[in-house]
């Protein structure tokens, strides 16, 4: 690659490493044995912490048992009380809402309220004689003022009270009660009168007009019965309207009814939360030797997860503090260089492995299941191919940050699988060329680098110095390898 490739890969508008967690957290499993030591550690501690202390709470005072007592009773009392409150407050607002709900008088818009309304006067032996004169003082009323207003209240009582509705009601599909709300008698309370109002109330006029008209037969049909008990008078009817009207009075009873409802609900879910939150006292009392010994268990499990979710948490910041490399396509993308071959996960290294270790390097290395030495000859027809070689021998530089001893068996092990197929390659091993003159200088002997490195191992910043120096030589790169 040119020196003008290579300034213009390290341009400021170069593009920002990407983080895979989900192979951040698998290269943190390369450590299982430290996570493992941390987890049992923090289970025995978590798990022994707990069982001397449920030992040495084994035995219960009699004080503890009397406050136990005591918190008991109290905990008793606030369940009754509350419950109690509960049922009540529900009680209420399920009356409430019932007659809110069936009500025909809550049922009315008050902004359009339909009202036949009728004016009655009554007029008594004597009366306007009484009417026209002047009251002088100390005078009371006439007797026939007296007896007008009797028999208005008289009146006004059975209209209110003394009415039966029930057909009505049937026809209407509701209570007596419901239809007597309906109807209102208004006179003067506080003097007497001979004039006193009727007004029918409903949704509909037609309604209104019906419960009226029942009114005004039953008068009619009692009013000899009434001239027995109440004298002579004589009442007639002045005036009769139907119209739709505005009724603040209604519209007040409404609003009251419906806050006084809503407030009943917020005093029912106060109550309902406030005996939600009652903390039932439990007993002190000694825990057995299986208790003891589950809880113990329990603690130890919670340690022991604790451990590993810690140890995994500080090596994955370790690794995003040291830069190391991820996947083995960083490279590639960074710089264009293509990458020969990732050996099979962990083959080749001569630490003793477990199937623990082949299990983690299996889920971190997808590359094929090949022996070493398989790959090896992949890669040495690979190098073949890109150097053009045939009979003509040629020497390839490794170069890596992946430690000298490591290169020199890697570079041994490729020579030897070279020679034994009639590879005219060979292959020598320079670590470290960014911090080596002498592996620097080795640069000019090669006839091709490749650069060798180690997923979840390597430092991307060192590799990447060794690239860019590589790339600056002139000296061809045939590629990356992941060990």
């Amino acid at each position: 690659m040119s020196n003008q490739n290579y300034l213009h890969r390290n341009q400021t508008d170069a593009k920002m490493r990407e983080v895979s967690l989900p192979r951040l957290l698998l290269l943190t499993l390369r450590r299982w044995r430290s996570m493992l030591v941390v987890g049992l550690v923090l289970a025995v501690l978590l798990a022994g912490m707990k069982v001397v202390r449920e030992y040495r709470n084994r035995g219960v005072s009699n004080t503890a048992h009397e406050e136990y007592l005591a918190a008991m009773e109290i905990y008793n009392t606030s369940v009754e009380s509350y419950t109690t409150a509960i049922e009540r407050f529900q009680t209420k607002i399920d009356a409430k809402q019932k007659y809110f709900n069936e009500s025909l008088l809550m049922q009315i818009d008050p902004h359009n309220e339909c009202a036949s309304t009728v004016t009655m006067v009554v007029r008594t032996p004597g009366l306007e004689q009484a009417d026209q004169k002047t009251p002088e003082a100390g005078d009371t009323q006439s007797a026939a003022v007296v007896n007008a207003s009797n028999v208005v209240h008289a009146y006004t009582d059975y209209i209110m009270n003394g009415i039966s509705y029930d057909e009505i009601a049937a026809s209407l599909g509701v209570t007596e009660q419901s239809v007597r709300e309906l109807v209102l008698v208004s006179a003067d309370q506080f003097h007497f009168s001979s004039e006193f109002k009727i007004q029918a109330r409903s949704m509909n006029m037609d309604t209104s007009k019906q419960i009226m008209d029942h009114i005004l037969e039953e008068l009619d049909r009692n009013r000899t019965a009434f001239a027995g008990s109440l004298g002579q008078y004589e009442i007639s009817q002045v005036s009769r309207s139907e119209e739709s009207v505005v009724d603040t009075i209604l519209l007040q009873q409404q609003t009251e009814l419906q806050n006084s409802i809503a407030t009943l609900q917020r005093n029912l879910q106060t109550s309902q939360t406030s005996l939600k939150e009652l903390i039932k006292p439990t007993e002190a009392t000694g825990a057995s030797t299986k208790t003891i010994i589950k809880h113990g268990i329990k603690y130890g499990v919670v340690g022991m997860a604790g451990g590993i979710f810690l140890m995994i948490l500080l090596y994955a910041v370790r690794i995003l503090l040291k830069g190391r490399i991820l996947t083995d396509d960083e490279l590639t993308l960074a710089y264009g260089v293509r990458n020969l071959l990732t050996f099979p996960a962990g083959k080749g290294r001569k630490e003793k492995r477990f199937p623990v270790d082949r299990l983690v390097e299996s889920l971190i290395n997808d590359s094929p299941d090949m022996s070493v030495a398989e790959a090896c000859d992949v890669l040495i027809a690979k190098a073949e191919a890109f150097t053009g070689a045939s009979s003509q021998n040629k020497n390839i530089m490794l170069t890596g940050t992946i430690g000298e001893g490591r290169l020199n068996s890697f570079a041994s092990t490729l020579s030897k699988r070279a020679k034994e197929s009639g590879s005219p390659l060979s292959f020598s091993a320079a670590p470290g060329i960014d911090r080596n003159a002498s592996a620097v200088r080795s640069l000019r002997n090669a006839d091709a680098c490749i650069v060798v490195e180690e997923i979840g191992g390597s430092v991307y910043r060192e590799a990447s110095q060794e690239v860019e120096l590589i790339l600056a030589s002139g000296t061809p790169l045939l590629g990356t390898v992941y060990l």
